[in-house]
C-alpha cells in the first residue's frame, strides 16, 4: 500500500474520531438542555398564610402530681374557671397516666396557680394535676399550588429567631404531607408569656410572611 493511501487512511480514521467526540459533546448539550427545561417546568410550592393568631394565657402543659386511683373514662377542666380547656383523660389500670388535650384555653391569669379537675361525676379519687399557662400561636397555611408538599420540608421563622419545622408543633413531631387545595393548621409555644409580632414560613425556597394577630 502506497505512503498516500495510508495517509488517507489515517486523515480518514482521524476524521471519524473528531465527529465521534463532536456527537458526543453535542448528545451532552441536548441532555442538559432537556433536563434544564424539565427542571424549570416543575411546579414551585404555592401557599397562603391564611391567618396567625397569639393565645395568650392558654394551658401550655401539665404535671400530673398524683395520677389518682379508681377513675373511669373522663374529662378534665381547668378549676373554678370558665375558660375553655378541655382534656380527655389517659387511664391506666384506674391512674390517670396523661390527658388528650382537646381545646388549651385561653385568657387565663398568669398571676395565678391552676389545677385541673374532672369534670361531672367518677368513681376515681385524689387526682392531682397542675397546669402551666404560656402563649401558643396558631397559624393557618393553605397549599395553593398543584403540587403537595411535605412538612419536613417548610420552616417557620418568628420575630427573627430559630427556625422551627412545621412536622415539630406543640404536640410533638408529627410529619405529614399538605395536599394542594388542603388548610393546615399549626400551632406552637412560643415560650414563658411571650407574644409573637412576625412570622415567615418557607417552603421549598418559597417564602410568605404575615403579622400575628
Amino acid at each position: 500500500m502506497g505512503s498516500v493511501a495510508v495517509g488517507a487512511m489515517v486523515v480518514g480514521t482521524s476524521l471519524l474520531v473528531v465527529f465521534a467526540l463532536a456527537m458526543a459533546t453535542l448528545e451532552a448539550q441536548v441532555d442538559d438542555s432537556i433536563a434544564q427545561i424539565e427542571a424549570s417546568a416543575e411546579p414551585v410550592a404555592q401557599f397562603t398564610i391564611e391567618n396567625a393568631n397569639n393565645v395568650e394565657g392558654a394551658v401550655v402543659s401539665y404535671t400530673i402530681n398524683n395520677g389518682g386511683t379508681n377513675y373511669s373514662a373522663g374529662q378534665v377542666e381547668v378549676n373554678g374557671s370558665t375558660g375553655s380547656f378541655l382534656a380527655d383523660l389517659v387511664i391506666s389500670g384506674g391512674t390517670v397516666t396523661g390527658l388528650n388535650i382537646l381545646d388549651h384555653g385561653s385568657s387565663y391569669l398568669y398571676t395565678s396557680s391552676y389545677f385541673l379537675e374532672v369534670t361531672g361525676p367518677n368513681t376515681g379519687t385524689n387526682l392531682n394535676i397542675s397546669a402551666t399557662l404560656g402563649n401558643l400561636v396558631y397559624l393557618n397555611l393553605t397549599n395553593d399550588g398543584s403540587t403537595d408538599f411535605s412538612t419536613d420540608l417548610a420552616w417557620l421563622f418568628t420575630d427573627g429567631g430559630s427556625p422551627i419545622n412545621l412536622s415539630d408543633g406543640h404536640e410533638g413531631y408529627q410529619p405529614t404531607i399538605i395536599f394542594p387545595g388542603e388548610t393546615f393548621q399549626f400551632h406552637y409555644d412560643s415560650g414563658a408569656q411571650s407574644t409573637v409580632t412576625r412570622l415567615a414560613v418557607t417552603i421549598d425556597g418559597q417564602t410568605k410572611a404575615a403579622r400575628v394577630l
